[in-house]
């Protein structure tokens, strides 16, 4: 078996790892406290109603799920989905992102695998994951407690500013407009050609307009915590990438929230978390943003 499929196998088993421990980080947290508690993170885990200490055989990710039919094998309480959803998503991004960078940036699964690629590369890929992975440690906790923990916009922050110096120095020895997943579009809506100066006008921009709409709103339908995740997602991924993402947000956002109030699953004063929105229009501009300007402006003939 070539070198390719076992390493994206490999990356997968490890992301699934990764996502049990975002499990215990997730189910542990406590929005009162830091994210990252060692008191709190520590100790073995255990069933949440029988309190039961979970075993080898029951830590498994995903297949233990399965095996035990998704019910604790002590108490048979029901084990929540949200145990191998997280871990079926954390392999996926393992996985996912790596393939996905190298077909974005022109490189071969023989090059990357072979571990020919300049150290760089490497290290882009690295942190292009890490911000995939904390853009889904920020859906996941936003949809279980409402709010963002500042610790993860630093980190976005962190990985954001490595990708966009890297981006800057060897934008060169890539693909022609591989500096914003909108690709040749860039040159539309970005006036400038350099990657820092998008990144760092994607961060004010971002935050800025939630800003905008926190005062607008007086805070009852954007918080201050979106406004720090708009902010720290602009230095990400960039303008126009954050902008695309911003309005798929919205139009998501938009049409769940009126078929949650249609079908009376949720009433005008409830809450609906932002970030999985946010995070979802994030995703699918790096997978689809191209098309979907080209599909935006063949639509309207222009």
């Amino acid at each position: 078996m070539s070198p390719t499929p076992v390493g994206y196998l490999l990356l997968f088993i490890l992301g699934l790892a990764f996502g049990s421990f975002f499990n215990v980080l997730i189910l542990r947290y406590s929005p009162e406290g830091p994210l990252f508690d060692r008191k709190r993170l520590s100790g073995r885990s255990h069933c949440p109603k029988c309190l039961h200490e979970l075993g080898v055989k029951e830590l498994i990710p995903v297949l233990s799920f399965l095996f035990l039919g998704g019910k604790c094998s002590h108490c048979g309480q029901k084990i929540s989905w949200f145990y191998p959803f997280t871990e079926l998503a954390t392999a996926i991004l393992f996985t996912g992102v790596p393939y996905f960078l190298n077909s974005f940036y022109g490189i071969s699964g023989a090059e990357f695998w072979s571990f020919t690629m300049p150290l760089w590369y490497y290290l882009l890929v690295v942190s292009w994951l890490a911000v995939a992975l904390t853009f889904l440690l920020i859906a996941l906790i936003d949809f279980r407690y409402y709010v963002v923990p500042d610790e993860l916009n630093i980190l976005l922050i962190v990985f954001g500013a490595i990708v966009s110096f890297l981006l800057f120095y060897h934008m060169r020895e890539l693909l022609p407009f591989r500096t914003s997943f909108l690709e040749n579009y860039v040159m539309i809506f970005a006036s400038t050609g350099n990657v820092l100066a998008n990144h760092l006008i994607g961060a004010l921009g971002g935050g800025i307009f939630f800003e905008l709409l926190v005062l607008v709103s007086r805070g009852r339908g954007i918080g201050f915590g979106d406004v720090k995740l708009a902010f720290a997602s602009g230095i990400a991924i960039g303008w126009p990438d954050i902008g695309l993402a911003v309005f798929i947000s919205f139009v998501l956002g938009g049409i769940l929230g009126s078929l949650l109030l249609l079908f009376k699953r949720k009433g005008m004063k409830d809450r609906i978390p932002y970030a999985p929105f946010f995070v979802t229009g994030v995703f699918l501009t790096a997978l689809f943003g191209q098309a979907l300007v080209y599909g935006y402006f063949k639509l309207f003939g222009m």
